[in-house]
């Protein structure tokens, strides 16, 4: 579905273009009047900005009043003078505590003491001079509440105050706090920790997709790369100076996100040496029992959780140079459980008679015991072993359901016996989940983050900064002990190893060229390592143990088990995995990103004019052998899956769509005879492959006060996102009108494989802000970014840098193959001189179109701040966010008319294709709509509070631009349109830091004795999280989908009546049902899509209180001893969020035959207690209360 490649939708083209022109021509006005104008206010991404008017005792302006700006902590000073009109204005200072001195003939000298300085912002300070001499001096001290007087967007800072004091749960993650910020949906966790050791958590902010956040550490991205939706590097929380959230009305400056800039401000050294050394500990001791406890369990499993290190920084050399080093380890060991269902002893021989009380029949596949010709599935004869000894034929007379002694002896069997042997014996009871695994989990992580300041003079400042994480898991697997791996157990990892380093530097200085010109550049570069190997790696245990051709290779990376599947039926799960349990394991990661970021200031009249440039290389080399093109393929080992049809009877020839009755017995004795319904492989012919991405910027922005209370900024940036190439050649390209695939610049085909990617994406910005009063500031604000996403994840390793190969069964009871025979070799493809090559009708393609409508993100707001006093702040306005033209992957080959089969599908029609390809595509306009508002008060006194809430509504498409729409066919494209997965609508937050004001220098109970020793240096903390519930869909299990889209809806009789918990059912259950033909009881209607709608119910919300007690002891000045007792969840209350929900409608136990509803609700509809997605607040599953204690010393 395309829209208009220029059009708002919600603005009209004409308007567009007419609106990026206005702010071009404002510009260019405001740079003409700037020519002979008076001076300005400006702030920078990287530094902070001082501005303010001087007038006398009347209000009438000073100028050529000298001002100097002086660090407090460094001794860096920074001197001006008032212009004309009595404004003075400091650019690129360093974030940090300064004073103001101003000074002029005729007038006591000023001097404010105190100010803090923020990145990415500006701070005002105006001044009223008292007549007399300049000996004579006035001084101010103290903090004053917190206005956002210049600049429009919305923001947030996240002090060192906030994350070295507020209860940050395990990990002590900064991203933690995100969830206290207005707009920002609870963060998550996000992917194994191999490819994730940093942790980072997935969020999205004002609506938009959660690829459309840039956090930059000191000014540089810190992208992952393949998976943009979460960072590639964590500082250390101590390490950090602050964080700066922007979330809405962007300045011409910041690009590359939709959703939040946010940058990460590293310490600095100051004049003195000041650090911290800290240990903190968690045990499963210090844990409540959780919600759900397994039965039997009398013990809670070990955990040990260690956070360690410290910090340094002072001078080299005082008022110069200037150093800070941090390291902080983690360490994470605990004992992790899973179960899974094993065979029982009298299956893994092939007896099966127990099982013929329900009616389940084993089938021979073969003519006859001979095993050598397979028989035709619907004259297939039930298995019989007359007179074998592991007959009981007091029971079993006929010796049925018993594989005979030579079926287990043919050439594939023999190789399941080796495999068979490797099950271990059922410890629990039962057929199903059965075995109870457990191990040792363990995560080790090491952080260091470095900077050094070099003030070579008044006019030349450079600083650099290197950051490393080390880190290595170990993730234990169910069948270690046999040595057959299989599945992981439990953690947030990949079974067996993972392994990594990912090194970030910044390297960034300001020259002052004039008072009025300065420049700001710096590099970065990350490279983020991360690698997960499982067991067994580094021998082919498929090819020469097992003895099954055309499994592994000769790479490392295609060595180890082979997968074999035991699911029974499509999506089940009859039998634990044996062998490799992931697809795409294992995988050496090491993606390098780099970035050129160039910045003028120029402050002429009343206008600040900034401009630069911003170059963004992103790379991709990797080795993983993961087929993403569609389709279900095994990894590089290759594998195999065994149904129960395999032994079943085709009740309806020649079609059999029909079996007779089976179960998980028949599963197993296919798997015994070593006669798969299907196998594959995916077959990566280089080593390693690689990606190129280059996004380019530049920008102008001219910020204008208009009067000494009234300031607006407009500007516009220009982005340019070229096709992305490998290393060695153009990228792949499907083409859908000639069915070839093109490598671009080969051959006849050009670079960039004539992609229309446009040069003129112009983004306007806007922004006003207006104080009335001195306490009162109004500001409003528009912005639009473009969508930077470039799905580098899908498009990495498409035909042919790699091909998959799968053989699968004709009908469902036929074997694919056997184990004997294993599977055919792949052979290389050679791509010719052309550039041009066939793709195989049957291997997918994902990628982008020859024209990417590429969207962008519109977003205004309009708030108004006040000052309310006793130092605090209220805000509050309305934030709106437009995603234009949203995209999303659509399948441009799905069938396109509900339960027909593939001869709906496009590409089948007119090329024959039956596989998925996937486009990166615009799917239409999503809407965000808000009321933020907060009440702050910034730590003083021994105070800090913030409250924050957020009323919004979030309708899209899709949830994030990597996502894929629930339903594809064109003309069925607007029923995806609905709330997004993770719309809240009541969203409360509430942060507080409160020294208690009893003891030792505090107001009450100051004197001496034990009684002050008590009750002195005590600190309470709190971190609140009140949000209601997620929007979720009920899926029926009514007939399979139509090719390249989702199951159908459920049917509802009457509106869902929310009956709350103490039920055990969240919803009624017996008002929802399957798609029944009414005229054939019992029979799905075809073509029915029910009535339910997408994400037209709600989970449960959220409450969660995460408390703080620290006790601070002065042993010597400066050392202080701090001891700290954090709770996370401290009123231990379960989280049943909509993760928490069994929604799934084919859970019911039984439907009325005719009209399809529920009469027996099975744990459908029931609160199962599961905790993942937001429901543990990113706590690595962890939702029960957890203590934390912990011992800080401070100098």
């Amino acid at each position: 579905m395309y829209l208009h490649s220029v059009s708002f939708q919600s603005v009209s083209s004409f308007g567009r273009a007419f609106f990026c022109r206005l702010v071009l021509a404002i510009c260019t006005i405001g740079l003409a009047i700037a020519l002979t104008g008076a001076h300005p206010a400006s702030a920078q991404v990287l530094y902070g900005s001082i501005v303010g008017n001087v007038v006398d005792q009347n209000g009438s302006a000073i100028p050529g009043a000298a001002v100097i700006a002086t660090n407090q902590n460094t001794g860096v000073a920074a001197s001006t003078t008032t212009n004309g009109v009595g404004e003075y204005n400091f650019v690129t200072l360093q974030a940090g505590t300064f004073t103001i001195k101003v000074a002029v003939a005729g007038f006591k000298t000023f001097e404010r003491r105190d100010l803090v300085v923020e990145a990415n912002n500006i701070t005002r300070t105006d001044v009223k001079l008292q007549v007399g001499s300049m000996e004579q001096s006035v001084t101010v001290s103290g903090e004053a509440p917190v206005l956002q007087t210049d600049r429009a967007e919305t923001r947030a800072n996240v002090t060192s105050v906030e994350l070295e004091n507020l209860p940050v749960p395990l990990g002590r993650n900064y991203q933690q706090l995100y969830r206290t910020l207005p707009g920002v949906a609870p963060p998550f966790n996000s992917h194994s920790i191999p490819t994730n050791p940093s942790r980072s958590l997935e969020f999205h902010v004002n609506g938009t997709s959660d690829d459309q956040n840039n956090t930059r550490i000191d000014g540089v991205s810190s992208t992952t790369v393949q998976l943009p939706h979460i960072v590639s590097y964590i500082p250390a929380l101590e390490s950090i100076q602050e964080v700066n959230v922007v979330t809405s009305s962007f300045d011409a400056e910041q690009g590359l996100a939709g959703g939040a800039t946010i940058n990460v401000q590293i310490k600095s050294g100051t004049n003195e040496v000041h650090g911290s050394a800290f240990e903190y500990h968690s045990n499963q001791h210090l844990k409540a029992w959780p919600e759900s406890v397994p039965p039997g369990q009398s013990q809670k499993p070990m955990l040990v959780y260690n956070q360690f290190g410290g910090t340094i920084g002072g001078p080299i050399k005082k008022d110069k140079l200037f150093y800070f080093v941090s390291y902080e380890g983690s360490s994470d060991h605990r004992n992790v459980s899973r179960k899974v269902t094993v065979p029982t002893d009298a299956m893994k021989a092939g007896d099966f008679s127990q099982f013929l009380a329900n009616g389940i029949i084993i089938y021979n596949p073969y003519t006859d015991a001979s095993g050598t010709t397979l028989a035709d599935p619907s004259q297939r004869l039930p298995m019989m072993a007359p007179g074998d000894p592991r007959c009981d034929t007091a029971t079993n007379p006929s010796c049925e359901n018993i594989i005979p002694a030579s079926l287990l002896n043919t050439p594939s069997a023999q190789i399941a016996q080796k495999i068979n042997a490797l099950w271990p014996e059922p410890n629990l009871p039962g057929l199903k989940n059965n075995y109870f695994a457990s191990g040792g989990f363990a995560f080790d992580r090491h952080t260091i983050d470095t900077k050094m300041n070099w003030n070579i003079n008044q006019k030349f400042n450079v600083f650099g900064r290197f950051s490393f994480l080390h880190y290595s898991d170990f993730t234990p697997t169910v069948f270690q002990s046999t040595g057959a791996q299989g599945r992981p157990i439990g953690g947030s990892s990949n079974p067996g190893h993972g392994h990594g380093e990912t090194y970030s530097t910044t390297f960034g200085a300001t020259y002052t060229f004039k008072p009025n010109f300065i420049m700001d550049a710096y590099f970065g570069f990350t490279k983020q390592g991360t690698n997960s190997e499982q067991t067994g790696l580094g021998k082919n245990i498929g090819l020469d143990v097992l003895g099954i051709p055309g499994t592994n290779g000769p790479r490392k990376f295609e060595s180890g088990w082979p997968e074999f599947q035991l699911a029974g039926v499509s999506g089940g799960s009859d039998f634990a995995t044996m062998g490799n349990d992931t697809n795409f394991m294992p995988y050496y990661r090491h993606d390098p990103q780099y970035q050129y970021v160039v910045n003028f200031n120029w402050t002429h009249g009343r206008h600040n004019v900034r401009f630069g440039t911003d170059i963004y290389r992103q790379g991709l080399n990797q080795t993983q052998a993961e087929w993403i093109g569609g389709g279900t393929f095994y990894g590089s080992q290759g594998g195999f899956d065994f149904g129960q049809q395999i032994t079943g009877l085709c009740q309806d020839p020649p079609d059999c769509t029909t079996s007779s009755k089976t179960n998980r017995a028949n599963t197993y004795g296919a798997f015994l005879l070593g006669l798969p319904d299907q196998a594959s492989k995916s077959l990566q012919f280089p080593d390693a492959y690689h990606i190129r991405s280059m996004l380019y910027s530049a920008y102008i922005r001219d910020r204008y006060n208009l009067t000494p209370h009234l300031t607006v900024a407009y500007g516009i940036r220009w982005e340019y996102f070229p096709y992305p190439t490998r290393t060695d050649r153009g990228l792949e390209r499907y083409d859908p009108t000639i069915n070839k695939v093109l490598i671009c610049g080969m051959g006849q085909v050009p670079a960039g494989c004539g992609t229309e990617i446009s040069k003129k994406r112009f983004s306007p910005r806007l922004g006003i802000a207006w104080r009335p009063t001195d306490t009162f500031v109004i500001r409003a604000g528009y912005s639009v970014i473009n969508d930077p996403y470039e799905g580098l994840e899908l498009m990495r390793n498409n035909y042919p840098i790699m091909e998959p190969f799968g053989i699968q069964t004709p009908n469902g009871f036929t074997p694919a193959t056997t184990l004997a025979q294993g599977l055919p070799g792949i052979p290389p493809v050679t791509i010719p001189s052309s550039g041009i090559l066939d793709l195989p009708l049957d291997v997918g393609f994902e990628g982008q179109p020859k024209n990417l409508h590429r969207g962008y993100i519109q977003s205004w707001n309009l708030m108004l701040q006040k000052e309310i006093g006793w130092g605090f702040t209220g805000e509050a306005g309305y934030v709106a966010t437009r995603s234009v033209r949203q995209l999303g992957f659509i399948d441009i080959n799905a069938g396109q008319i509900p339960f027909t089969n593939r001869t709906t599908q496009p590409l089948l029609q007119q090329w024959g294709r039956t596989a998925a390809t996937t486009f990166l595509e615009p799917l239409g306009t999503g809407h965000y709509d808000s009321l933020q508002a907060s009440l702050r008060r910034r730590f003083s006194k021994g105070l800090m509070l913030n409250v924050n809430y957020t009323w919004g509504k979030s309708i899209n498409f899709v949830d994030s631009s990597s996502s894929t729409p629930n339903i594809q066919s064109q003309s069925y494209m607007k029923m995806n349109r609905a709330p997004t997965g993770f719309d809240i609508t009541h969203n409360i937050a509430v942060t507080s830091i409160w020294d208690l004001p009893f003891g030792r220098g505090q107001k009450w109970l100051g004197g001496k004795g034990a009684l002050t020793f008590v009750v002195s240096g005590w600190q309470v903390n709190n971190l609140m999280s009140i949000f209601g519930g997620t929007p979720f869909t009920v899926w029926g299990d009514c007939g399979a989908a139509w090719p390249g889209n989702s199951p159908p809806m459920s049917n509802s009789f009457g509106k869902p009546k929310k009956i709350g918990s103490t039920s055990g059912f969240w919803y009624d259950p017996f008002a929802f049902g399957e798609t029944y033909d009414p005229n054939n009881p019992g029979s799905c209607l075809r073509g029915s899509l029910g009535n339910n709608g997408f994400n037209n119910l709600r989970g449960p919300g959220v409450f969660n209180w995460d408390f703080g007690l620290f006790r601070d002891f002065a042993v010597k000045e400066p050392l202080h001893i701090q001891f700290r007792a954090e709770a996370f969840n401290f009123t231990n209350t379960p989280h049943f969020c909509t993760n928490a929900l069994d929604y799934y409608l084919g859970d019911a136990g039984a439907y009325d035959p005719t009209t399809g509803r529920v009469t027996d609700p099975g744990t459908f509809m029931q609160l199962n207690g599961g905790i993942n997605g937001n429901c543990d607040l990113a706590r690595e599953g962890i939702d029960e209360r957890q203590f934390r204690l912990g011992l800080r010393f401070q100098w």
